[in-house]
């Protein structure tokens, strides 16, 4: 897979890191200010005092953790207090092994960083999978990590153990971890203060790259879209808990491994390090430097410990934490988007205005014939969606009570029935979005009665949702490119299935601009495209018509009756004009049950129908 092309084509224009342009890009690369700055600052940590090199290796080490909580917050947009938890764990199991094992190679970072990443990935792991599988929400999240910190705190103050030579003493902290060694055997020596720092910043420069190298992949692309919508993205067939999961792994490594490096530039470790006040720390130095930058973490660390060592060093007369209160409160209500971020939006202040991008003319927009051509080529034997059954209950309100149906291609199913009839929560049940409290569902004859949404759209599943959902911070290039990536996981594929989808319905002029920039037709057709890419064996539409023009509304008929040609159609629709234009068979819903079903011009003429939803009480059933 060629992942820099890819990320050139799917994201080029809205990445939330990305603030060149395409051919800013091509001419600097964008690794290139992180190996130039690594360079300077390597030279220039010789020209300066011992001690203020040390106390900056300290500074990059805090930086590093807080690039972990960036990966989780500022990407994957969840607040974690748990990340000095996985820093503390990683510190005090990679200080024990480098106590104990440093004697046999002379180097200590082998024994070091190796364990302090795995400890902190295993601790994380842990902790995520009660997050994410339990589905927690953001704030409970939160609150969850900060009660693990402070959990270990409370242990760690009273937990006394050896381990070999290494004896960790509950409060007095575990002493005599060995130094930063680079060399190898007996006669190797630790590093000084100066040697410290370029160690710690090639480390960090190192980590920094790869991190930001995850984060332009195809996977960086998904955590984005998580964070932007992750009921969307699990609905286009990924699974959203692996990522998020993933993702707080990873963190909770980097986070373990600086720990681990902190042990040996402190020769010793205490519960402080799981402290409140030290947990509260690392979101300060992120909103400092910038929220979703992840080099932001690194100036955050690095202003907020700069600036306490020149305000330390008597220049205010002792009001160190006041004069460093004020400035960080005033930071962060003037320059929400921390250092990074003022200095971006500077940028983009400086930049011409964009000219307002092209529209989608509906009238010639739609490519009919690429549209049956994307369809064709999807080999697929006649799906069949088998409801038998179905019930879902919320409490003492059922909205879907005993429903048997059976869909097939060849014509269009509309579903109608007023307000709280249960069509929106049937659609919700055949996605997975709503799991059955009896009956069951099955697709081409094999039970997905359980499955979560993302397995059934893998297995042919795609729906449009009431309103659309689209990722509003990403370009409809890459909305598109997302959802056809989901299919295959090959770049080379999405680039050529979300192009023609693009061609297909007239997108490909809005390529460029960002979802949010869209009109309210232009993001529902955004939305279709989405589901085309998936090229799914059954399609459902919730309300797909609601908000466009009568131009759109024609052009629209005329794709959902190609569709169901060779897939299974099911749209919810108020609009009985629409509906006439589909020529579908119609199922009426009242009260979570089948009503009736039929043609609607035989529907039409039943009365029953008409007290429905004209609220007439003659023919309709009390409680």
């Amino acid at each position: 897979m060629n992942t820099s092309r890819t990320l050139d084509t799917a994201i080029a224009a809205s990445g939330p890191v990305q603030t060149a342009s395409p051919a800013a890009r091509r001419r600097v690369p964008w690794w290139f200010a992180t190996v130039a700055g690594t360079a300077v600052l390597g030279v220039g940590a010789f020209f300066v005092d011992e001690y203020l090199a040390y106390l900056a290796s300290s500074w990059l080490i805090f930086g590093l953790l807080g690039l972990s909580l960036d990966m989780v917050w500022g990407r994957g947009g969840m607040l974690s207090l748990g990340q000095t938890a996985f820093f503390g764990l990683g510190g005090y199991a990679g200080s024990v092994v480098a106590i104990n094992f440093a004697g046999i190679t002379g180097n200590t970072l082998v024994w070091l960083l190796p364990v302090g990443a795995l400890v902190g990935a295993g601790a994380a792991g842990a902790v995520g999978w009660l997050l994410f599988h339990g589905k927690l929400g953001a704030l409970q999240a939160t609150i969850l990590t900060y009660t693990v910190t402070l959990l270990l705190w409370t242990g760690s103050v009273s937990f006394s153990v050896r381990v070999g030579d290494a004896v960790v003493g509950g409060d007095n902290g575990l002493s005599n971890i060995p130094g930063m060694v680079a060399g190898f055997g007996s006669e190797a020596q630790a590093l000084g203060p100066q040697g410290t720092f370029v160690c710690v910043l090639v480390l960090s420069a190192l980590v920094l790259l790869g991190v930001r190298a995850l984060l332009r992949s195809p996977f960086g692309t998904l955590v984005d879209c998580v964070r932007l919508n992750s009921a969307k993205t699990e609905l286009l067939g990924y699974d959203v808990r692996r990522c998020q999961l993933v993702v707080f792994t990873l963190a909770g490594a980097i986070a373990g491994l600086a720990g681990a490096l902190y042990g040996a530039w402190a020769n010793y470790l205490n519960p402080s390090l799981f402290s409140a006040q030290q947990a509260l720390l690392v979101p300060i130095y992120v909103l400092v430097g910038g929220l979703g930058t992840l080099a932001g973490p690194f100036v955050g660390a690095v202003t907020v410990g700069g600036l306490s060592y020149w305000l330390g060093g008597g220049v205010v007369g002792g009001q160190t934490t006041l004069i460093m209160g004020v400035a960080l409160i005033l930071l962060v209500l003037f320059m929400r988007g921390g250092l990074l971020g003022g200095i971006g939006a500077v940028h983009r202040r400086l930049r011409p205005a964009p000219r307002p991008g092209p529209t989608r003319q509906a009238k010639t927009a739609m490519d009919v014939a690429l549209v049956r051509r994307l369809r064709d080529s999807v080999a697929m034997p006649a799906p069949v969606l088998d409801v038998r059954d179905a019930v879902k209950r919320f409490g003492g309100v059922v909205p879907v009570n005993r429903v048997t149906q059976t869909f097939a291609p060849g014509r269009v199913r509309c579903l109608i029935g007023p307000n709280g009839a249960g069509k929106s929560s049937l659609l919700r049940c055949l996605t997975g979005t709503h799991l059955l409290d009896a009956g069951t569902v099955a697709l081409d004859g094999s039970a997905v009665t359980r499955w979560m949404p993302h397995r059934r759209v893998q297995a042919g599943v795609g729906i449009k949702m009431q309103v659309a959902q689209v990722f509003e911070e990403l370009s409809v290039r890459t909305n598109l490119w997302i959802a056809a990536y989901s299919r295959d996981r090959s770049a080379a594929n999405a680039d050529r299935l979300s192009a023609q989808t693009m061609r297909a319905l007239g997108l490909d002029v809005l390529a460029s601009r960002t979802a949010a920039d869209l009109s309210h037709g232009e993001q529902q057709w955004l939305d279709l495209g989405m589901v085309l890419c998936l090229q799914p064996s059954v399609v459902l539409l919730d309300e797909p018509a609601a908000g466009m023009t009568g131009d759109e509304r024609r052009e629209l008929s005329q794709l959902v009756r190609v569709l169901a040609e060779t897939s299974v159609v099911v749209v919810v629709e108020h609009d009985m004009a629409f509906v006439r234009t589909l020529d579908a068979e119609v199922t009426v819903l009242h009260r979570g049950e089948v009503f009736a079903q039929g043609d609607l011009d035989t529907l039409r003429q039943d009365e029953r129908i008409l007290d429905i939803y004209l609220g007439r009480q003659q023919h309709v059933r009390s409680d």
